[in-house]
């Protein structure tokens, strides 16, 4: 929680100041720390300067409101760490800061690559008398200017700008030797309709940041500095220094410095084994857009606060249960493994602890007891779980079947399963029906309306925002031949790059999904068989046949940019009995959870010996038919079980096969 302090200014002024917190700084000063991101220390009032309307007689003035955060005050109590890696960067913003014309820096890079911190780094150094920043900025003074603290409170006309001016008149003091950083400038601009209260600071600042009388550090993310600086009379007074991502070196050795503060804050062991591994896993499952060195800092602060928690719980139990006590004594301080990385790592990205892996031996069995026949198909699918189980490279785009076929021969089952199979849960699939999306105007419906139309403001839920919030997720795209070319096209780039921008300027992370597009196009060609009196067995089709046929139905890059594209084949009767008894099995399961007050029998069917039952080669002879496939099986079972219970409402004891 925020630390604040109200300053009685007179008869009816009243400040609050906030406070800055620098994580674990203080816990770790003097040690050599470091860290890539900005961060403060948790219980450090925050330096508040006076902005000026009249002299002190001291140099500096003072005046009736408060809206600048000494940066020098906040290093020399030691509340800032050194930042690694960034003296590039530093000096990039030094030969800026100390041209004639226009001095202003704009800091830009990636969310959480340390953008902030290349300024406290300034700070920094320059009270601990760096002489190479003392000889560019001796004397200086650093301030933040927090942009809501010049609104807040500016409710009359004139206010929000009177603030302002009062502060540049104080920046452009020479007495008072002032820089000023702004983070997220980019709040600034924008359409006086969208951004009108900011739009006017950027109004009042333009001309100030021109005659070079005011120094002002800016930072904003790669993407907003394109909005910022589209304005031509407002870019031509920045000097643009970009800041990269770190390594996964460089952040490994960042967290080895800045270890100690996290160890003593959370009392958790992180071993040295563990840090490389967890920038791996701070890769692999971070929030899409976050970045080097925040992700894997991130992820190491909630791994040791999880850690904690547990740990608190546990002595909590203990009281009641001594035999827990032996774990405590055993470890005094709980030490941070793999596991519990992984954990932390899945709660911050979906907000659920659940461990999931590639299964594919999971898979093999479900697909071999579930579906029948298919056997194409079902390799080529357990095969693509295997690979990605190897987890040799980090992925760059998703995983991506084209099914093909008949209706009613396993396609959806089949992805179903996979879902299960591979992320733990079939909840964690994100269906679309392609047939509503058949013409182009749908396409707002998937990325929102342009900018300007009808629904553009709209918050209504989108198809894939779900990925926001958990990536890792099979993206089942039924009946794909009946989306208009244009909602086609869009998976396009989705299949290839792994990400897409919406209309609302988020982008969609494809990158950790499994795309399935399942369809019926090419049904008649795909299902031919060769010429020949023994050609028994159904013809397995390549990649480059399946392309050949279902041309007429998509555009050739599209279908080059599947992965795999598997031609699924007609379902023969013998097979369609054996899919009657997969039903029977699943639909007696169900119906005995439900009705316990019932025994039927039998409770369970060997598949294998399906075509020995009478009563199932009966029903497959009543109910089958080559154009349904095997759709019929469930519908078949369901009211053949229903209307022999019917029969005899008295009767508890049924023997249906």
């Amino acid at each position: 929680m925020e630390n604040t302090t109200t300053i009685k200014m007179g008869k009816d002024d009243t400040l609050r100041m906030a406070s800055i917190h620098d994580f674990g700084k203080n816990d770790n000063k003097g040690n050599g720390s470091a860290s890539g991101t900005s961060s403060n220390a948790p219980n450090a009032a925050a330096t508040v300067t006076q902005v000026p309307s009249k002299s002190n007689g001291n140099g500096q003035e003072d005046g009736d409101m408060d809206l600048l955060v000494n940066y020098n005050e906040l290093a020399k109590k030691g509340e800032f760490s050194e930042a690694l890696f960034r003296d590039v960067q530093i000096m990039q913003v030094l030969s800026v800061l100390a041209s004639k014309n226009k001095p202003n820096a704009l800091l830009t890079g990636d969310a959480g690559v340390g953008k902030t911190q290349i300024v406290e780094e300034i700070a920094r150094r320059l009270v601990d008398d760096d002489p190479i920043v003392n000889g560019i900025l001796k004397g200086v003074t650093l301030y933040e200017l927090p942009l809501g603290k010049i609104v807040s409170g500016s409710s009359f006309v004139g206010q929000l700008e009177e603030k302002l001016y009062q502060i540049i008149d104080f920046a452009q003091n020479p007495k008072n030797k002032a820089i000023i950083f702004i983070d997220e400038i980019h709040q600034i601009m924008g359409s006086s309709e969208s951004n009108p209260t900011y739009n006017k600071l950027a109004q009042i600042l333009k001309p100030a940041l021109g005659r070079g009388h005011l120094r002002v550090i800016g930072a904003t993310t790669t993407q907003e500095a394109v909005t910022f600086l589209s304005d031509p009379a407002f870019s031509r007074r920045w000097s643009e220094v970009q800041v990269p991502e770190l390594s996964p070196e460089q952040t490994a050795e960042i967290v080895l410095n800045i270890r100690n503060a996290f160890q003593k804050h959370h009392n958790v062991i992180l071993p040295d084994n563990v840090i490389e591994q967890a920038v791996a896993i701070g890769d692999e499952f971070k929030q899409y857009g976050s970045h080097r060195p925040d992700s894997t800092i991130t992820l190491i602060d909630k791994a040791m606060a999880d850690a904690r928690i547990k740990r608190i719980k546990l002595q909590e139990e203990a009281k009641s249960n001594p035999s827990l006590q032996y774990i405590i004594t055993a470890q005094p301080r709980p030490v941070i493994n793999v596991k519990q990385l992984k954990q932390s790592a899945l709660s911050l990205l979906t907000g659920d602890e659940q461990m999931f892996e590639q299964n594919a031996d999971l898979l093999e069995n479900k697909l071999d007891t579930q579906i029948i026949g298919q056997e194409t198909a079902k390799t080529a699918v357990v095969d693509a779980v295997k690979r990605l189980g190897l987890r040799l490279i980090k992925r760059k785009r998703p995983v991506s079947f084209l099914f093909a076929g008949p209706s009613g021969t396993g396609k959806t089952e089949i992805a179903k399963q996979m879902t299960e199979a591979v992320f733990g849960s079939k909840e964690r699939m994100v269906y679309i029906n392609m047939s509503e999306f058949s013409n182009s105007a749908s396409m707002t419906r998937i990325i929102g309306s342009s900018a300007g139309y009808v629904g553009s403001d709209s918050k209504q839920e989108l198809p894939f925002d779900t990925l926001e919030n958990n990536p890792y997720q099979v993206v089942l795209l039924d009946e794909f031949e009946k989306a208009h070319t244009e909602v086609q096209r869009f998976f396009m780039q989705a299949l290839d790059e792994g990400t897409v921008k919406t209309n609302r300027n988020k982008e969609i992370d494809f990158s950790r999904t499994i795309i399935i597009a399942t369809t019926n196009a090419g049904v008649i060609d795909l299902t031919k068989r060769s010429v020949g009196f023994m050609q028994e067995e159904e013809p397995e089709r390549s990649n480059e046949d399946i392309i050949r046929i279902l041309q007429a139905s998509f555009d050739t890059e599209l279908l080059n940019r599947f992965e795999k594209l598997i031609a699924f084949t007609p379902i023969k009767k013998e097979d369609y009995t054996k899919i009657l008894a997969v039903k029977y099995n699943e639909l007696i399961e169900e119906a005995q959870t439900n009705r316990k007050d019932l025994l039927l029998t039998p409770d369970h069917i060997d598949i294998d010996q399906a075509l020995q039952n009478d009563k199932l080669c009966e029903l497959a002879e009543q109910s089958y038919t080559p154009a349904s496939n095997g759709r019929p099986a469930e519908r078949t079972i369901r009211e053949y079980i229903e209307n022999t219970i019917m029969e005899d409402t008295n009767v508890t004891q049924f023997d249906l096969l």
